[in-house]
């Protein structure tokens, strides 16, 4: 009896110590493993960096010529996006990003964040580890942060950001100034994405009132095509 009781007790210290160190969703230890699993990043790579919205993108095809030419010096456009990230998810997976010291990197997070309940302070800050860690392990990686892109809560779709339409031009306007803080190139893109007359995502150009249709991949990627080359 006493062997089983010690292992039973075994079995709780390892069941509890694995639920410990899961902070984040399945998809996104998937995602990790994923990334694990391919070719590093290297000098020669562009890597956009976020949650859904970057996940969702298929930023090699928006890109022909740009994926052609980093293809002939063995680079590409890499798509390191998950789905329900944020900037503490990001942070925590870096080492699968700065080590390679990519040529390019492009940033953008912020809805799951607020999605928490963080406040734009507190969203700013962690962001701001992460954008401070990229450029202290990558000194030659023009690095580019994005503003965060607006939501329609008439979608009804997320509960957690109802009542937070707000927070997206509060944290934006504090990413502005950590830009200029750290000295790095803020891109703008959350009045394209906005419904004529309100601070809301254009439902046109949404399926849920938060990720993006074609059409909407279609203006991002235009928006930031000439940081891209």
């Amino acid at each position: 009896m006493k062997k089983i009781a010690l292992l039973f007790l075994g079995l709780m210290i390892v069941f509890m110590g694995q639920a410990q160190e899961k902070k984040y969703s399945d998809h996104y230890y998937k995602r990790v493993a994923q990334f694990q699993h391919e070719t590093p990043i290297t000098e020669e790579d562009i890597v956009l960096l976020g949650d859904s919205l970057t996940e969702g993108g298929e930023w090699s095809k928006y890109f022909p010529k740009t994926e052609a030419k980093l293809n002939k010096k063995g680079g590409a456009i890499r798509n390191r996006g998950i789905v329900g990230d944020t900037a503490e998810g990001i942070y925590d997976r870096l080492e699968q990003i700065t080590p390679g010291n990519p040529r390019k990197l492009f940033f953008l997070c912020g809805a799951n964040d607020v999605s928490h309940d963080l406040s734009a302070d507190t969203i700013a800050a962690r962001i701001e580890k992460v954008l401070v860690r990229i450029k202290q392990e990558c000194p030659k990686t023009k690095l580019y942060l994005q503003s965060m892109l607006p939501f329609n809560e008439s979608f009804k779709r997320y509960k957690k950001l109802d009542g937070k339409t707000y927070m997206v031009a509060l944290v934006n306007e504090r990413l502005e100034q950590l830009a200029k803080k750290l000295k790095i190139t803020y891109i703008n893109i959350h009045p394209l994405f906005l419904e004529e007359g309100t601070e809301s995502m254009n439902p046109q150009i949404s399926p849920d009132g938060l990720h993006l249709k074609k059409e909407g991949y279609a203006i991002w990627s235009e928006a930031i095509r000439k940081y891209v080359k």
